[in-house]
């Protein structure tokens, strides 16, 4: 009985023994499976997000977003492997449908990012026939509506040319006005897309401190509001704008350093600036437009992009100019890819 005991008692262990490196191997793969899983979310995440903060409605704008893709530096397989065989695709809707290569781009603003990698499996193999697993990851991110700024907004309120019209009745490309002189007059110190009689006369309606700026009049304040994105208020959809005077050589001065702190201060358009793609995106700014006198009430905000430095001339009789560029991206270099409007890059899915 002793010796079949102990015969027992071997195989017992012996089986116990595979038993043991059969859960050893699960625990073993299994965890280096979820290691990689989020690895490769955190890939997807971040790259669908980059991406998504490219998309300006050209197609520029999708090879921006896929080149963003392609320089993502995260990694897989504890960050010892680049990623290979990600797949780009681009909506207009977070639902889809996708498209790798979108011409034209127009209102594509949802980039989904997919990634596959093939892991060897090290354990498992004793009592599996398994030897590799694929593991994959989807990220979908896009730009969505922002109705309302706590900080970022640029503190000046062009005058809506037609608050119910597509961009507001704006042009893109037209020079519109941020701050109107202390007398305007047609043909002589308007910025071109406000040298209308009809325009100079609504901007007369108001005092001639309800021209354009919209936070306190203290010159600190002034600064920090143009250079550092303060606001002393939250401004949403529908507000009413409270409407100041403040310092015109602190405004002025204020604009020059904010163009400045761009890493591309010298392109005379956005077309160009855009084109050189040196820029940081802090000559690109968020603006709330208003329909004009006596409420001054937000009807929506746009991107304006900032002009050179010489543009803003010394003096109150001086009008300060920004092109207007269409849907407003918060962080981006760019305009965005959706309707009018401001927006901001979220995962969706």
């Amino acid at each position: 009985m002793r010796t079949k005991d102990r015969g027992f008692a071997l195989i017992t262990a012996g089986l116990s023994v595979v038993a043991m490196l059969a859960i050893l191997g699960l625990a073993v793969d299994l965890g280096r499976l979820y290691i990689i899983r989020n690895e490769m979310q955190a890939f997807a995440d971040s790259a669908s997000l980059a991406a998504a903060l490219e998309l300006d409605g050209t197609t520029a704008g999708i090879a921006r977003a896929q080149a963003a893709v392609s320089a993502n530096t995260n990694k897989w397989n504890l960050g010892a492997s680049d990623f290979s065989g990600t797949q780009v695709d681009f909506a207009t809707s977070p639902s889809g449908s996708w498209e790798t290569n979108p011409n034209p781009a127009t209102n594509y603003a949802y980039a989904r990012v997919r990634a596959t990698a093939t892991a060897p499996l090290y354990f498992l193999p004793v009592v599996s026939s398994a030897t590799v697993a694929t593991v994959t990851a989807k990220a979908v991110a896009g730009q969505v509506p922002k109705p309302e700024f706590r900080e970022g907004l640029l503190p000046f309120s062009p005058l809506a040319h037609d608050p119910d019209a597509p961009d507001f009745g704006f042009e893109i490309g037209q020079k519109y006005t941020l701050r109107w002189p202390s007398s305007p007059k047609l043909g002589d110190n308007v910025c071109p897309g406000d040298d209308e009689q009809r325009w100079i006369d609504n901007a007369k309606l108001g005092s001639p401190s309800e021209r354009g700026y919209i936070e306190e009049t203290s010159a600190s304040i002034i600064r920090a509001a143009i250079e550092s994105d303060y606001q002393t208020r939250p401004i949403g959809l529908g507000d009413l704008l409270q409407m100041t005077g403040g310092s015109m050589t602190t405004q002025r001065d204020a604009l020059i350093a904010r163009v400045n702190q761009d890493t591309d201060p010298t392109s005379t358009t956005y077309a160009e600036y855009a084109a050189r793609g040196a820029g940081n995106g802090r000559r690109v700014v968020a603006i709330a437009i208003n329909n004009g006198f006596p409420e001054y009430r937000v009807v929506g905000f746009a991107a304006f992009f900032l002009l050179e430095p010489s543009e803003y001339q010394k003096g109150g009789n001086k009008p300060f100019c920004a092109e207007f560029i269409g849907p407003y991206v918060q962080g981006g270099r760019t305009g965005g890819a959706a309707g009018p409007g401001a927006y901001v890059v979220r995962l969706v899915e």
